[in-house]
């Protein structure tokens, strides 16, 4: 009995070790902007073309809020760490939707790459710049 006891807890933490949580750096809670670029979309038997859409995404310590034309997600989202030393993995859960964001932190380009829910292609932003004045 006590082997059983001994295995899930080495099991749980393995699993949490593996899945590592990280925290997002003020320096990168910051405005970025983009564009998603156009894309053909099937509805029943017809092609539909998309047009291109302003995308902006707004990171803050603990949220994340993301607008795509005139719809606005915002919550609380999760920071994981990547394959790539650079980069953290962010998702966000959309609600009433089993679809989350996913939205990949490039720190040392300063970008974001906002992967597309199918059929959307992936849309690059980059950090705005503070206007002076």
């Amino acid at each position: 009995m006590k082997w059983v006891f001994a295995f899930v807890f080495i099991s749980l933490f393995v699993d949490s070790a593996t899945t590592q949580t990280v925290r997002v750096k003020r320096k990168y809670c910051k405005t970025y902007q983009g564009e998603i670029p156009k894309y053909s979309a099937m509805l029943g038997q017809e092609m539909v073309e998309v047009s291109s859409m302003q995308i902006d995404v707004q990171v803050k310590k603990d949220s994340l809020y993301l607008s795509i034309g005139n719809i606005r997600v915002s919550g609380v989202y999760t920071a994981q760490k990547s394959t790539n030393p650079d980069e953290v993995v962010l998702t966000l859960p959309r609600e009433n939707s089993g679809i989350e964001e996913r939205i990949i932190l490039n720190t040392t380009k300063k970008t974001l790459l906002r992967k597309g829910v199918f059929p959307q292609p992936d849309a690059l932003l980059s950090r705005v710049k503070k206007s002076k004045g």
